[in-house]
């Protein structure tokens, strides 16, 4: 079973999206409401465009690079250390707006895993543990068609694990 299976079978063809230009808010907007359907989605497609090139995948926001952004740019703010108790939240918001209302550039991971709709299951193996990421983008000649998460690949193998006991 397991080289039967490609990536095809596995990714998923529902995923966030965003515009390169858009703010980390709209990607952190986007990623939440992907994960009402999908919990265990954790990434976002950054698409723009490359010369007259539109749809083109630029990067991806994790929700590890929201975690690294809020650190930096909130955690890390000297504000938020001489606040008072009582105005802590109203300061960590107002932190957190500004924050999140740059530009994704600085935020989105452009070293992007992906993989043919054809590669078969080991390689989508060997790509994961390879990259030590939780998720990788199907592409074809340039366009997204998918995407796999790590909850997929492992549904995947622990269900042929499990058949074989």
């Amino acid at each position: 079973m397991l080289f039967r299976k490609r990536a095809w079978d596995l990714m998923r063809d529902e995923f966030a999206t965003v515009d390169e230009s858009a703010s980390l808010a709209e990607a952190v907007r986007a990623l939440r409401e992907s994960q009402k359907k999908t919990p265990e989605n954790n990434i976002v497609l950054v698409m723009g465009k490359t010369g007259s090139k539109e749809g083109v995948l630029k990067g991806v926001v994790s929700v590890w690079t929201v975690l690294t952004a809020l650190d930096e740019c909130v955690l890390r703010d000297p504000d938020l250390k001489v606040v008072k108790e009582s105005d802590f939240d109203k300061t960590f918001a107002r932190a957190s707006a500004v924050c999140t209302h740059t530009s994704l550039a600085g935020h989105m991971d452009p070293d992007v895993p992906t993989l043919k709709p054809n590669d078969p299951l080991p390689v989508v193996l060997e790509l994961f543990l390879r990259r030590k990421r939780g998720w990788a983008v199907v592409q074809e000649n340039g366009k997204v068609l998918g995407v796999i998460l790590v909850a997929d690949l492992y549904r995947e193998l622990s269900a042929d694990m499990v058949a074989a006991f």
